[in-house]
């Protein structure tokens, strides 16, 4: 049976809708060695319907393979590791294009030129290869994000190299609906006078949608405080006075028991976040620095700012209203008078958009009515972040120094994890084999020369090793699987450009069940 693809995807349409979705089905993932944590977050891809995937790797399916992977079969014994795991998980979806590239990552990034990774959105590298600093740089400069993520016994970590992420769609949880009841524009207040409560019958004025009732109170409030809204926790109380003046019967009249008890969003301030006026003041909005190839999210940026200048110092207007107690015929109103003025709003960011690209001799087909719609709705908690090339800097050594404690000899320190990690790969790089904890004295002074610690090593430090070396697989498939998910839900943060991806290291313990994040 043929399920349409609304059906097929009708959960997460939920969380990212149709641009989501849109994004996905034209992202095209690399993913570099078919470890088990590979195959985990390739899975998590395929299922809710990514454009393509490629594997790379060299190595062919062994007995030892198929004990960590759930998706090597007994049949693919000795063909290709990648083209193996690339058609074993292409019957997951159909939908997908699944390819494979049978060669050593060293050879490609030695043979190939640096274009070979345009075709890619994202590239994920999974534990330990070769020549990773040469990929890192190729990837930064291309503004491709990187994942690399490592898995070793119980512990598990994940960086996110990206030169610079900009994210318009956060879905952040803090959101508050944008109502302008302490700045209503010219309709909204001709709205809003036009309503004599005193001349309305009781059911009427029962149903009097609480944003007339909110202004209205301001209105009143101000004109008894010299033009000052409600500043401090005692007028704020004294307010709400003020509403419930207004009502008739405030045990019955159920719009005024909900303007009442909603009145945080009288009281809401119209402003510029503070991470917005940021993002006004970068450098690289500056006329001379925008050019040909300046990032459409700067430009939008750019038209922003001047969009404020022009509209006393507002951002575009949203325009979503709550549900609200009140009857059809004014709810309506507002809804259209919101609606309209949103329409308004946009037109003008748009017109600036244009002007901007004109200068710039680009073409507004670089801009769509989607792109501008979602950038207005959402301009007040866009998301940037520049990235760090480095897995570590002199600071995160002295922070995981500083939080251990000699005094308690089991003192796991969660960062501890993530250099135990790091010293893992130095160590596989250097001796080409994987240590054990025969090699503890070898891997503490690779430590202490790498990232410049005086000796010796804290006991909680040695003990997080020994821990480490003790179960030195990367092939434990319950961490696989976590960390498949994990790194999964970034890319496909990355993929459909919605949601705050991680800013930029994350650490699992799998032996105490905690992780931790940090920003290199």
């Amino acid at each position: 049976m043929l399920i349409d693809k609304e059906t097929r995807y009708d959960r997460q349409l939920r969380l990212w809708a149709t641009t989501g979705q849109s994004n996905l089905e034209s992202s095209h993932i690399c993913l570099i060695n078919a470890s088990s944590t590979g195959s985990e977050i390739l899975k998590n891809l395929v299922l809710p319907g990514i454009g393509e995937f490629t594997i790379i790797d060299h190595r062919y399916v062994s007995s030892r393979d198929l004990s960590g992977n759930f998706f090597l079969k007994h049949r693919d014994l000795g063909k290709g590791l990648a083209e193996a795991i690339s058609v074993n998980l292409n019957e997951l979806n159909t939908d997908v294009k699944g390819h494979s590239i049978n060669r050593n990552i060293r050879a490609i990034l030695e043979e190939e030129s640096p274009e070979f990774w345009d075709t890619y959105n994202v590239v994920i590298v999974s534990e330990y290869i070769s020549g990773l600093d040469i990929l890192k740089e190729i990837l930064w400069k291309k503004r491709i994000p990187l994942l690399i993520v490592n898995t070793v016994g119980f512990y598990g970590s994940l960086n996110l190299i990206a030169n610079e992420i900009t994210v318009i769609e956060t879905h952040d949880p803090s959101r508050l609906y944008d109502l302008r009841i302490d700045k209503p524009w010219p309709e909204l207040q001709q709205f809003v006078d036009s309503i004599d409560l005193d001349a309305l019958d009781d059911t009427d004025h029962a149903h009097i949608p609480y944003i007339v009732i909110y202004i209205k109170a301001l209105d009143s409030w101000k004109q008894d405080h010299n033009n000052q809204a409600p500043q401090n926790y005692n007028e704020k109380k004294q307010f709400r006075k003020y509403i419930e003046s207004l009502s008739r019967n405030i045990n019955l009249e159920a719009n005024f028991i909900e303007a009442s008890n909603s009145i945080h969003r009288a009281l809401q301030k119209t402003e510029i976040p503070n991470s917005i006026q940021k993002l006004f003041e970068k450098v690289n909005i500056l006329d001379e620095n925008l050019t040909s190839s300046t990032p459409i999210f700067w430009i939008y940026i750019k038209a922003l700012k001047r969009f404020v200048e022009l509209n006393n110092y507002q951002l575009p207007l949203p325009g979503k209203l709550p549900d609200m107690a009140s009857d059809t015929t004014n709810y309506v109103k507002l809804q259209t008078l919101y609606r309209e003025k949103a329409k308004r709003d946009q037109e003008l960011f748009t017109a600036e958009v244009i002007r901007i690209l004109n200068a710039l001799g680009r073409s507004k087909d670089e801009i769509s009515n989607e792109s501008i719609t979602s950038f207005c709705k959402n301009s007040q908690l866009l998301f940037v972040t520049q990235g760090s090339k480095k897995l570590y800097t002199s600071t995160l050594v002295q922070e995981l120094l500083d939080n251990t404690n000699e005094s308690n000899k089991e003192n796991f320190n969660t960062l501890g994890i993530y250099f135990s990690i790091l010293t893992f790969n130095l160590f596989t790089e250097k001796y080409r084999r994987a240590p054990s904890l025969k090699d503890l004295e070898f891997f503490k002074m690779l430590f202490i020369e790498e990232f410049m610690v005086s000796p010796p090593v804290p006991s909680a430090i040695e003990a997080t090793f020994k821990e480490t070396l003790s179960h030195n697989t990367r092939s434990y498939h319950n961490l696989s699987s976590l960390m498949g998910g994990v790194v999964s839900q970034e890319v496909l943060k990355l993929a459909t450009a919605q949601y705050t991806p991680l800013d930029n290291l994350f650490v699992f313990d799998g032996v105490r069940s905690i992780s931790e994040k940090w920003k290199i």
